[in-house]
């Protein structure tokens, strides 16, 4: 099925230009509109992939103002094709966040490979926010404490397992040090524990092994045995950004008040 571009353009001519390039390389052609309250009403009947909005438009409001709409009602992405390509304009359209921004005039192209480049990325971007909206699902439901951190060990990411078992939510420890959130004493003595550094974790192929810490709470120092293990978070191969912590409360883990950090 081909893909529905939307054109909002003031110029009958220009308009029907873009309209035969649309139409030879596939594309079908939602609707064409001059004017912002035209171009929404059309853009909410039809539905379609992506828009292509001229800033100057005819009657009140502009393309940019219009382009700012279409994102906020309806997640379609937005190309720029115009002529005006001054800085105050720039700054108003990128507000907006366009997929592509190309001047008039142009090859057909150009406008081709806008087209293409601007829906492959609305693919993509629908694909993480899909995987990120799985993804937190899965830790709001999992009983395991989970806190990952980046390479420097700055929070980037608290459970909510994490936070009734060590009593810190996502927004009070993201930005804090992993070790001002995540405290640990040695089971048996009481001393305090170190968590193993970045190079101790790669040595050990990527994983500690699993281990039986007490954990301090944040809000009265009492303590819980927690099972703990730490993995790295690698963008590839030899590389590190991360790690991520997950710990398990263990059942009878016994409760120890007056332990100061």
């Amino acid at each position: 099925m081909s893909k529905r571009v939307f054109i909002v353009e003031d110029e009958r001519i220009v308009a029907e230009d873009i309209r035969m390039t649309l139409e030879s390389n596939g594309y079908t052609v939602a609707g064409i509109a001059a004017s912002r309250d035209e171009a929404m009403a059309g853009i909410q009947r039809t539905s379609p992939d992506l828009v292509l909005m001229d800033i100057v438009l005819k009657g009140q409001g502009d393309g940019v103002e219009a382009a700012r709409m279409v994102r906020a009602l309806y997640d379609i992405p937005v190309i720029y094709l115009t002529a005006h390509a001054d800085q105050a304009t720039l700054r108003r359209a990128k507000i907006t966040e366009p997929f592509a921004y190309i001047l008039k005039p142009f090859e057909d192209r150009d406008l081709f490979s806008g087209v293409e480049i601007a829906l492959y990325r609305h693919r993509v971007e629908k694909r993480i926010e899909d995987s990120e909206r799985w993804l937190a699902t899965i830790l709001a439901s999992i009983t395991d404490g989970v806190i990952a951190a980046d390479a420097i060990g700055v929070v980037k990411l608290v459970n909510a397992a994490a936070g009734r078992i060590g009593g810190w939510t996502q927004s009070e420890a993201a930005g804090l040090d992993i070790t001002e959130v995540y405290r640990v004493r040695d089971v048996a003595s009481g001393l305090p524990m170190e968590l193993p550094s970045l190079p101790a974790l790669i040595e050990a192929v990527n994983e500690s092994p699993a281990r039986q810490v007490r954990l301090l709470t944040r809000k009265d120092g009492s303590s819980t045995v927690v099972e703990q293990r730490i993995s790295l978070i690698g963008d590839g191969p030899g590389t590190v950004s991360g790690t991520v912590l997950v710990f398990r409360e263990l059942t009878g883990g016994t409760e120890m008040p007056g332990l100061q950090p």
